[in-house]
């Protein structure tokens, strides 16, 4: 091959080699913390429908007492709460059935987690049932950083 010729195919294989270099201003994945879902439901042990809330808790007695509203036996579930913390995912009183909350999964951002939470809710063709219910979700996480809280909210649409 003469030297024209070699120069030619390096200048059409030189740009593709190029490309295989990476992007050191790529992002790396966020890191997730795990999580166990303690217990969920759709009603509390009154049945009255309360509003939506996020609670954090910290220690044993505030936990137990707010299981206690939600979980008619309450089966004792102990945390370690100097590596972990206990989340209520509380929707508030809705309608009727086909309302669900749940954590989709949680984020490690360093200084902070995000705790991302998916709201379901049923579409205009579905059918539920009449009650009036309030979605909950006690999540315990594995790690003590200050939670930020971000919500998604998804229709199902039924046919």
């Amino acid at each position: 091959m003469d030297f024209r010729k070699q120069i030619i195919v390096l200048s059409l294989i030189f740009p593709l080699l190029a490309g295989c270099v990476g992007d050191s201003n790529a992002e790396s994945p966020i890191p997730l913390v795990n999580f166990t879902v303690i217990v969920f439901g759709d009603s509390t042990m009154s049945s009255l429908p309360e509003n939506k809330k996020i609670e954090v808790f910290t220690d044993q007695t505030s936990l137990n007492s707010s299981l206690a509203v939600y979980v008619q036996l309450v089966a004792e579930h102990t945390v370690d709460f100097s590596s972990r913390r206990v989340a209520l995912l509380s929707m508030g009183g809705r309608s009727s059935g086909g309302y669900e909350i749940a954590t989709d999964r949680i984020e490690d951002h360093g200084d902070f987690m995000t705790l991302k939470i998916l709201l379901t809710k049923p579409g205009s063709g579905c059918v539920t049932t009449g009650v009036i219910t309030s979605p909950y979700e006690f999540v315990e996480i594995e790690s003590t950083k200050e939670l930020v809280i971000e919500e998604r909210v998804v229709v199902v649409e039924c046919s």
